[in-house]
């Protein structure tokens, strides 16, 4: 079976894409390809201005491989939290903290962590066919680590929905949720990521840096914080056009 590979590129504008690529799992991803994701979104080109995370063939990622022991494995707690927990949530901090924004291309299943990754983009555009779904309750485990990355992103009804009922999340639902951004055809999805392309592209990559870093502050942060991070963060990303440099 293939085990799947994270293919990257970086483009003439400034937008770093990643592909994950194992198409016949539905882009389930592999220990080894979470890693190799996780250190391309921490190892980003010095000259990207934004990510594009999508999935190879009709997925985007539909989940990873269970890192759960196999019936009748001891282990003490400890060391089921290295197993399961901590790479994951650390994998989520990275894609969290990422200094650009990240655009993903949503289409077919984002179950579990492809839910997650979608929920953690800036920007996520979600087609006719995309299915948005928290699975893990119907094999009785608690999705804790998939609503932690999910926490900030939605309201408490939506995100205590889509846990309890499992329920199938279309692209519309997904964007009055605030998990996507935008719902399109399948067709229209190529266009609408255009229109981001290029109107991203024509900003700097310091005002790009200053965005998103106020749009990770802001669910954290008390509004004293958020007006002191703006009035420096604004003034530092305008000044360069100030400079005299004569």
């Amino acid at each position: 079976m293939n085990e799947g590979q994270i293919r990257t590129s970086l483009a003439s504008d400034g937008g770093f894409e990643i592909l994950i690529d194992r198409p016949e799992t539905g882009n389930v991803l592999t220990p080894a390809m979470t890693t190799a994701l996780g250190t391309a979104l921490r190892e980003l080109p010095e000259s990207s201005k934004f990510v594009v995370l999508r999935g190879e063939g009709s997925d985007f990622c539909a989940g990873r491989v269970s890192p759960m022991p196999p019936a009748g494995t001891v282990m003490t707690t400890s060391q089921i939290r290295a197993r399961v927990a901590d790479s994951v949530l650390e994998f989520y901090t990275v894609v969290r903290d990422v200094c650009v924004p990240i655009i993903a291309v949503v289409k077919g299943r984002a179950h579990g962590v492809g839910c997650a990754l979608a929920g953690l983009a800036d920007i996520a555009i979600a087609d006719e066919t995309a299915e948005f779904i928290i699975p893990e309750m119907n094999r009785d485990i608690p999705p804790l680590l998939v609503m932690t990355a999910l926490g900030n992103r939605l309201s408490r009804a939506s995100l205590a929905r889509m846990v309890y009922s499992r329920d199938s999340i279309d692209a519309q639902q997904a964007v009055a949720m605030g998990l996507a951004a935008e719902a399109c055809s399948s067709a229209e999805a190529e266009v609408v990521l255009t229109k981001y392309r290029q109107r991203i592209a024509a900003n700097s990559r310091v005002t790009l840096m200053a965005v998103k870093q106020f749009l990770n502050l802001v669910p954290e942060s008390s509004f004293a914080a958020i007006k002191e991070y703006a009035a420096v963060a604004n003034s530092s990303a305008v000044s360069e056009r100030f400079i005299d440099t004569r």
